[in-house]
């Protein structure tokens, strides 16, 4: 832990007992420690600046309990001796969970694929009737990190947004190889502007996404089933199928060695496995089905992820490195959906 970063600061505002240990537990964006202490064990959390504002904070732990009264396996903050769910001090929010026992997934097993899949499935059924406190449109400064604009926008993955930041990703190529890659990125998302926003994203939006479905925010038992679904930070009104996308993406995906504390390698260029894809679809559409439209628009969604995943990831490496994270295999993933998505969509959607 970092000098300006003290969590026994934090740990002063509960009654928890006697600590016993804090341990650093990861995170990219903020911070946790696992914390045993007599009374039993927590999960403390440093939000990361982006997700700390009134309405995110409100709108996240309103939906945690909104979850749980539907059992949906999540978890919410323990109050402070006060009675906040969250408190601030100099280094940010922090907040406390009750520790869940669980285990990481584990992608050789398909089990654990469709396990995901159908766990996703029932956190957008019961998250589809959450009301947040507040009736405004919550603005989202999901790129503002990177600092070539402090646009935000009121939904995830906007593509007007990423195209202003791919415009400027541009300036930092150096050959004409690379500004041809930026350029093919740029001609996408900007189809994507009709595509997938305005009406055409309207007719896909309704629900509330959880935002960052990943092995990391979930927690899975000995026997393979989900246990937690975790960090809702990113979790806001939007279309499911970015969700859908983003599942399909981490768990469906060619198994490979991801570490945690590496921005670079969570953010590799992944291969997607036919056999995996269809056993992620098929277990949601048992539950939660995806009409034609929304499956379809998914290799859209995936695009407007992708890009995001490689345009935020930019703003926590250092400058001379940040053309290369960005463009390294960029188009890869993108060119296998276009090439194998109409055949996985009629796999579960024999009329589409």
């Amino acid at each position: 832990m970092t000098a300006d970063i003290d969590p026994h600061a934090a740990l002063n505002a509960y009654d928890i007992g006697s600590i016993s240990q804090i341990a650093p537990a990861g995170g990219t964006a903020g911070r946790t420690w696992k914390v045993d202490t007599s009374t039993g064990a927590y999960l403390l959390r440093l939000r990361g600046v982006r997700t700390s504002g009134a309405d995110r904070l409100q709108f996240d732990h309103g939906l945690r309990r909104h979850l749980l009264d539907h059992h949906v396996p999540t978890a919410a903050t323990v109050p402070t001796t006060d009675g906040e769910l969250w408190q601030y001090l100099e280094a940010g929010v922090y907040e406390l969970y009750p520790f869940v026992e669980g285990r990481a997934f584990e992608p050789q097993h398909l089990a654990e694929v469709a396990a995901a899949a159908a766990a996703l499935a029932r956190y957008h059924g019961a998250a589809a009737t959450y009301r947040p406190p507040f009736s405004h449109r919550e603005p989202i400064g999901q790129y503002t990190a990177l600092g070539f604009s402090d646009a935000v926008s009121d939904r995830m993955d906007d593509p007007h947004l990423q195209a202003n930041n791919i415009e400027t990703t541009r300036t930092l190529a150096t050959t004409t190889e690379q500004r041809q890659v930026v350029d093919r990125c740029l001609a996408r998302v900007q189809s994507m502007c009709t595509t997938y926003a305005g009406p055409a994203y309207d007719h896909l939006a309704g629900w509330v996404i959880h935002g960052d479905y990943t092995p990391a925010n979930l927690l899975f038992s000995t026997a393979g089933e989900v246990v937690g679904i975790f960090d809702l930070d990113w979790a806001l009104p939007g279309a499911r199928c970015r969700d859908v996308a983003d599942g399909l993406y981490f768990f469906a995906t060619q198994p490979r060695h991801i570490d945690a504390a590496s921005i670079w390698s969570l953010t590799d260029a992944a291969q997607f496995d036919p056999e995996r894809c269809i056993t992620f679809l098929r277990a949601y559409q048992s539950i939660s089905p995806l009409d034609s439209t929304e499956l379809a628009a998914i290799p859209l969604a995936f695009a407007g992820r992708w890009f995001s995943i490689r345009l935020e990831g930019m703003a926590k490496v250092a400058p001379e490195d940040r053309f290369h994270f960005f463009s390294r295999d960029i188009e890869a993933p993108l060119a296998w959906l276009d090439e194998h998505w109409p055949a996985l969509q009629r796999s579960v959607h024999p009329e589409s």
